[in-house]
């Protein structure tokens, strides 16, 4: 299996990584719901880790996302269905984050 010149990481190790973050900000999300089921502003009951967590695991799907595409493109492989996987599992946090916003001003 080829690896990344720079830091010597195989494309596998990367879309574990986008599962492994994707999954932990699910449950990041899952805390701050439930915590803040009765708050009124929705943000102090939120444990500081769960904010955290949801706002540096999308930032950091944008960097291993394409590093994974590129591992794989620089490797002359085309990407797993694994890899497929990692990447809808990182793009999920985006999916979530652009509806809650759409929804929140667009009720305005």
């Amino acid at each position: 299996m080829s690896t990344l010149r720079q830091f010597n990481i195989t494309p596998t190790v990367l879309s574990i990584a986008l599962v492994v973050s994707g999954a932990l900000w699910s449950v990041a999300a899952y805390a701050f719901q439930v915590t803040n089921r009765h708050s009124k502003d929705g943000v102090f009951g939120a444990p500081l880790w769960a904010l955290v967590v949801l706002a540096l695991v999308p930032l950091s799907t944008l960097v291993l996302a394409p590093w994974l595409v590129r591992a794989r493109h620089t490797a002359k492989q085309r990407l797993g269905s694994f890899d497929c996987l990692a990447l809808a599992v990182g793009a999920v946090s985006f999916v979530v984050v652009g509806g809650i916003y759409l929804v929140a001003f667009l009720t305005r």
